[in-house]
């Protein structure tokens, strides 16, 4: 059995602006790096004598702060760059080094000044660049040039290596393959310049311009039915491609409410679509950021290593729930109430609750790999969260209970732009695929 590859959405998030810095004409051949360092400190890099048209999540490497080769692949030769200036930049997360011609180009000229190696020719090279530093020639993978990239990484966030070529750092990869794009185009109207009357921008108009600052995290308040989609990939894509982090805390969606109710005012809130909809009327939450998300039906698991039981029929569900030794089942969640209530509508609610194993909140799963229950019934994205446990089924049709999921932002998020990006990213194509995954539907709209 193969092991899955840590870090599986930064892994495709990294393979993504590879491909797009190919796309762009950044590198050329086998050309370029990029790196991405992920939540546990560790550095994921294209590895040496990569082509970065080709290369896939499988195929990077992994190195510690100090730039040693941990597994994967051999790292990339200048490997040890990237983790020099992630060392300098906390706040970094994503390394773009390129060999793009006109900033190349520039790397050979006489005159450059070792602080600010070119002009502020417009108003976004200011703002996405900054300042150019320029280090000293050295061979390509001397390791001479991660000190000298240290000590300037501290002050600037992007670098040109005499005749070698640009790097770039920033809190997540799509700001690296923004900054070092504007680089090249500014290189190359730099050439296209030299020898004519023209003009920079002044000290006072670059300190007009706001340079942007690191990214704060995003409160989110996430109902447990979606936790493993954002666990698996959502929550790391969007880090790595944005540089914001989210803060998230996951507990029913019952549970939630009670920390609104007492002042919590979190920037996203995802959960019943019922419960979202009465916020927005009272003001807590944006009305007009209101979006469905998915739906979610709940289904039965059993331990690890057990037969299967039927729950296809209405009949054999009965049976399953009044012949099991007890059954794990979550009265605050909204799977749990549903439960509670279908008990009672099958007339098997005394019976069953006479030795069920009632869960306050989490995962109900839990209870059938540690030995306390025989089935556990909860929303099927839930189960899903235990890997132990085995999902034999959805509950039949005709008794089948769905939970509307929909997502909002906090009425005093509503013009964050941070917020407003993770509200884009839950709601996206690729965020409907992770849904999917987890063991959730396409909402009904």
């Amino acid at each position: 059995m193969t092991t899955p590859l840590a870090h599986p959405a930064g892994r495709a998030a990294l393979v993504a602006t590879a491909r797009a810095l190919a796309a762009r004409s950044l590198v050329h051949g086998r050309t370029g790096n990029v790196s991405l360092r992920v939540d546990d400190g560790t550095i994921l890099v294209t590895p040496t004598g990569a082509d970065l048209t080709t290369v896939l999540p499988a195929d990077l490497s992994v190195i510690d702060a100090e730039g040693a080769h941990l597994e994967g692949p051999p790292p990339s030769k200048e490997a040890f760059l990237h983790a020099a200036v992630l060392r300098a930049r906390p706040e970094a997360r994503a390394v773009v080094h390129t060999h793009s011609p006109h900033a190349a180009a520039v790397s050979c000229l006489d005159g450059l000044d070792p602080d600010d190696a070119l002009p502020p020719l417009t108003a976004y090279y200011a703002l996405r660049v900054g300042r150019l530093a320029l280090l000293p020639y050295c061979a390509p993978g001397d390791v001479r040039l991660a000190g000298y990239a240290e000590e300037k990484a501290r002050t600037h966030a992007a670098l040109l290596l005499r005749h070698h070529g640009p790097l770039v750092a920033a809190p997540g990869l799509d700001a690296a393959l923004e900054a070092a794009d504007e680089l090249e185009q500014t290189a190359r109207i730099h050439l296209l310049l030299r020898g004519t009357d023209h003009s920079h921008l002044t000290e006072e108009q670059r300190a007009e311009l706001t340079t942007p600052q690191t990214p704060s995290p995003v409160s989110l308040f996430s109902a447990l039915a979606i936790k493993k989609a954002l666990d698996d990939t959502l929550l790391e894509a969007f880090t790595s491609t944005t540089g914001i982090g989210v803060d998230g805390v996951y507990e029913p969606t019952n549970v939630l409410l009670d920390q609104i109710e007492a002042g919590a005012r979190p920037d996203v809130l995802v959960g019943v679509t019922g419960a979202l909809e009465k916020l927005a009327a009272a003001g807590v939450l944006d009305a007009s950021s209101l979006r469905p998300l998915a739906r979610v039906g709940i289904g039965v698991a059993v331990p690890p290593g057990a037969p299967a039981v039927d729950v296809s029929s209405t009949d054999a569900l009965v049976r399953a729930l009044t012949s099991a030794r007890s059954v794990a089942y979550s009265r605050t969640g909204a799977s749990g109430v549903a439960f509670a209530t279908l008990l009672d509508r099958l007339g098997i609610a005394e019976e069953v609750n006479s030795r069920a194993t009632v869960v306050q909140k989490g995962f109900t799963a839990l209870a059938v790999t540690d030995g306390r229950a025989d089935l556990a019934v909860q929303q099927l994205s839930e189960l899903r969260f235990v890997p132990d446990a085995h999902v034999v089924g959805p509950l039949p049709g005709e008794v089948q209970h769905y939970t509307d999921l929909s997502v909002a932002l906090g009425a005093a998020a509503a013009h964050r732009p941070e917020a407003a990006a993770l509200l884009r990213h839950l709601t996206a194509t690729p965020a409907r695929d992770a849904y999917r995954a987890a063991g959730l539907e396409e909402p009904h709209r």
